[in-house]
């Protein structure tokens, strides 16, 4: 079954109806109210489903069951609070669910504080807002399928250490989301995944003094299509995409860019793609690069254009919209 697919199922399969929420500020674990998050992730079992009802969370939880979904409604948001120094939700479980859910002011000592923190396996992200914290999302080195779906990450990293989101294995799927200015040189999308798939997304540096946009440090399949790469004047490396920097791991490496919009808009100059020591396949057709770059050995069947004007496009920092 295709990974996309499969996922449709699994959330299909949950039942979940935003006229069975909670009231404002009540959170419920199967339908009854419980007095915290931490409460509602100690009594729960195997399948639960977690409901946040809008409101402020100033709290932070572990969970160690498996199958259980966390779903809030657009204003249910968890703040500020940490658990374990790690982050305001640490996900020891597996085949987790989040829904729903905006994070944000989540900073710990060792400057990597994360809206969760991945330790078991398999997690899916749909329409979360993570924002303005150290770290969107940071998992371990064999966290399984990672999802993201419908959701947005802005205004994260921190000391070039942490990023938008940082996976450390496993492979992730990434569709219809968005990775918008991150800071103090963190990337937008780290992946040590042995796939990395990014499919109708936004990528962008805007106004963020950030590195990469995509970092692939072990090699694997890289594939993005579809999507629109945006790297600001303030981004502090001049590649877009890195790849293979610390140690190839995998057997098969491969990097496909197909359908994309690359805005070049780094003062300094811009170079698309560094590949180390060329050892992935390459494939790259079908895009728009706009702007100044560096030498790139691309086919024909890619355009090329001197600005945004000569594209047809609105002037920064607006961003192509990408049809679904």
């Amino acid at each position: 079954m295709r990974p996309f697919i499969f996922l449709l199922f699994i959330l299909i399969s949950n039942g979940l109806s935003a006229s069975s929420a909670p009231p404002p500020g009540v959170i419920w674990l199967d339908g009854t109210a419980v007095e915290s998050l931490q409460v509602a992730f100690n009594k729960a079992k195997n399948n639960s489903v977690v409901w946040l009802g809008v409101g402020e969370y100033e709290q932070a939880a572990v969970l160690k069951k498996n199958k259980v979904t966390i779903v809030g409604q657009n204003g249910s948001r968890i703040h500020t609070k940490t658990v374990q120094g790690k982050a305001a939700i640490v996900v020891k479980g597996n085949d987790t669910i989040m829904k729903n859910i905006e994070c944000y002011n989540i900073n710990v000592k060792h400057k990597n504080g994360a809206c969760v923190r991945m330790e078991g396996h398999n997690l899916t992200l749909d329409n979360v807002y993570f924002h303005d914290s150290q770290q969107g999302l940071l998992t371990n080195n064999k966290p399984g399928d990672v999802y993201i779906l419908n959701s947005r990450f802005e205004r994260l990293g921190k000391s070039g250490r942490a990023h938008g989101i940082y996976v450390g294995g496993g492979r992730l799927f990434i569709k219809n989301s968005s990775f918008l200015s991150s800071k103090d040189q963190g990337h937008e999308i780290k992946s040590r995944a042995s796939e990395t798939r990014i499919e109708n997304s936004v990528v962008a540096s805007l106004e963020g003094n950030d590195s990469r946009l995509v970092d692939i440090p072990n090699g694997g399949v890289l594939m993005i299509t579809d999507s629109v790469l945006e790297q600001g004047p303030k981004s502090l490396n001049w590649n877009l995409i890195g790849y293979g920097h610390e140690k190839y791991k995998y057997p098969k490496n491969s990097i496909t860019l197909t359908g994309n919009i690359f805005l070049l808009e780094r003062e300094k100059g811009n170079k698309v793609l560094d590949v180390k020591k060329s050892k992935a396949t390459l494939s790259v057709s079908q895009n728009a690069f706009i702007g100044r770059m560096g030498k790139d050995d691309f086919d024909d069947s890619n355009f090329y254009f001197e600005d945004r004007k000569s594209a047809g496009l609105a002037a920064y920092p607006t961003l192509p919209e990408i049809t679904k």
